[in-house]
C-alpha cells in the first residue's frame, strides 16, 4: 500500500517573507503613507533567499537594476519637459517613439556595465516610470520613491534574513550519516529542505560526512549541490574520498595475488563481473564481457555517467582492485555465494550479498578482508580531528542514532538539534553576516 507523504509545515523562507512584508507595510504606515509599499514588499520577498550569499546577489541585482532604470526614466522625463514643456502631460505621439528608443539604452547600459542579468529589473523600473507615472503631478517624486521603496525592501530583507536565534555551534563533533532512507526520501532524493539546511549547517562549521556502500560517483549523482566539507566513506569502507579535491585519500585494495585468485575463480565459472579499480584518483571499471541480462542492464544504466570510466579489455587487471561486482537473479547469486563461501581461502575476502535497487536482481560484492567501514571511520576521525563521532542510520543496533524515516527530514532536524542548540549565552550569533 502506497504511503502518502505528510503535508509539510511552512518553512523559514515563507515565514521570513511574510515578516519582511509586514515590516515594509509598517514602515509605509510610519512614513504617513508616502511611497508605494508594493515595491518595497516585492523587493524584500525577492531578496529573502535560503543562503546569505544568494541574498546578497539578488539584492545587488535588484538595487542596481532599479538605479539604471530610474536613471534613464529620469533622463527621458527631463528631455521631454525641455522639448515639450507642459505639453508633456498630453502624452504626445513622440513620447511613444522615445520610450522604446530609451528602453534600448536602458538594456544596453546593463550590457555595457557587465550586468546584463539585471536588465529585466532595469527595464521594469524604466517602463513603470515612463508609462504608468510619466503624467503624474510630480513624476520626480515617483522616481525618488521608487528608489527609496526598493532600498527599504532590500534593507528589511537583509535584516530579516540574517536574524536568528542565538545558537551554540558544536564544531568538535563529527556527524556521519548513511546514504539510504535515513537521509534520502522514499524516492531516493534529498528534499529541498534537507539540502538547504544541510548546506547551511556545513557552512556554519558542522563536520558532516557519509558512510555508504555506494561509489563516489553515485553520491555525486544523488546529492548534487550539497557542499560536503569532510571526506566520505565509500564502497562499503573500501575508500575514503574527498569531494572538494576530487581525490581518494585512503583505499583498501586487494593484493594482486588475491585479485588474481578471485578473478580466475569467476572466469572458471563463466561469471561476468565488473572490476572496480582506483587508478590516478579515477574510478575505472574493467569488464571483459556482459553475458547475462542483469549485467547488461546495469552497464546501460551507468555507462553515460561522467563520474565513471568503463573499459572493456580481454586481459584482467589485478592491481588496485577495490572490489568485484556481480549481478544476477536471486537464485544464481545465492548459488554463487554458497559455493564461494566454501572455498578454503575465503577468509582473505569480505563478501556482501544484497538486493539490487536496479531491477529485480541481486548483487554480490567481493572486497579485501581488511576492508570495513569501521576501520575507515577511524581514518576519517583522525583527518577531521574531532573529539566525538555520532553516526546516523536506519538500523538502531548499528548506528548511534536511528533515523528510520527521511520523508519528514528527521535526520537534518536531528543534526540541527545537536549541532546548534539554542543558547542565549551566544547572543552575539543572533545576527549572521
Amino acid at each position: 500500500m502506497k504511503q502518502h507523504k505528510r503535508i509539510p509545515l511552512p518553512g523559514q523562507r515563507i515565514l521570513r517573507s511574510a515578516a519582511a512584508v509586514a515590516i515594509c507595510l509598517l514602515i509605509y504606515f510610519l512614513r504617513g503613507h508616502e511611497g508605494i509599499p508594493f515595491y518595497s514588499a516585492t523587493a524584500a520577498m525577492q531578496s529573502i533567499q535560503p543562503y546569505t550569499k544568494d541574498m546578497k546577489k539578488v539584492a545587488r541585482k535588484r538595487f542596481f537594476g532599479t538605479i539604471i532604470g530610474a536613471a534613464w526614466g529620469f533622463i527621458l522625463l527631463l528631455l521631454e519637459i525641455w522639448m515639450l514643456g507642459d505639453g508633456i502631460y498630453n502624452e504626445p505621439p513622440i513620447h511613444y517613439v522615445l520610450v522604446p528608443l530609451f528602453l534600448i539604452l536602458t538594456l544596453y547600459s546593463a550590457v555595457l556595465l557587465g550586468v546584463q542579468d539585471i536588465a529585466y529589473f532595469s527595464s521594469a523600473v524604466f517602463l513603470a516610470i515612463t508609462i504608468n507615472h510619466f503624467t503624474d503631478d510630480n513624476p520626480y517624486l515617483f522616481v525618488f520613491n521608487r528608489l527609496l521603496d526598493t532600498t527599504i525592501g532590500l534593507v528589511v530583507a537583509a535584516v530579516i534574513n540574517r536574524l536568528h536565534l542565538p545558537r551554540r555551534h558544536t564544531t568538535d563533533t563529527l556527524y556521519v550519516s548513511a546514504l539510504g532512507h535515513s537521509l534520502l526520501d522514499s524516492e531516493s532524493k534529498l528534499s529541498n529542505y534537507s539540502k538547504i539546511e544541510l548546506n547551511r549547517l556545513i557552512d556554519d562549521g558542522m563536520k558532516f560526512s557519509l558512510s555508504t556502500i555506494e561509489t563516489q560517483a553515485t553520491v555525486r549523482e544523488l546529492l548534487p549541490g550539497v557542499r560536503l566539507n569532510c571526506p566520505i566513506i565509500t564502497m562499503d569502507g573500501a575508500a575514503l574520498y574527498d569531494m572538494k579535491s576530487l581525490s581518494y585519500l585512503r583505499t583498501t585494495p586487494m593484493s594482486e595475488e588475491s585479485a588474481a585468485r578471485i578473478t580466475a575463480w569467476c572466469r572458471e565459472r563463466d561469471l561476468p563481473f565488473f572490476s572496480n579499480i582506483i587508478r590516478q584518483n579515477l574510478l575505472v571499471i574493467h569488464f571483459r564481457e556482459l553475458s547475462n541480462e542483469p549485467m547488461k542492464h546495469l552497464f546501460e544504466l551507468k555507462r553515460s555517467s561522467p563520474y565513471r570510466n568503463f573499459i572493456r579489455s580481454e586481459e584482467d587487471v589485478c592491481s588496485n582492485v577495490v572490489y568485484l561486482l556481480v549481478m544476477d537473479g536471486e537464485e544464481r547469486i545465492r548459488e554463487i555465494y554458497e559455493e564461494l563461501m566454501r572455498e578454503p581461502w575465503i577468509a582473505d575476502y569480505r563478501v556482501q550479498k544484497h538486493k539490487s535497487k536496479y531491477g529485480d536482481y541481486y548483487t554480490l560484492k567481493i572486497y579485501d578482508a581488511a576492508c570495513s567501514r569501521e576501520a575507515m571511520l577511524r581514518e576519517l576521525e583522525e583527518i577531521a580531528g574531532t573529539k566525538k563521532t555520532v553516526t546516523f542510520g536506519a538500523d538502531a543496533g548499528r548506528y548511534d542514532v536511528a533515523i528510520p524515516d527521511s520523508d519528514r527530514n528527521l535526520l537534518v532536524r536531528e543534526l540541527k538539534r545537536r549541532f546548534e542548540p539554542v543558547d542565549f549565552r551566544c547572543w552575539k550569533n543572533i545576527f549572521r553576516w
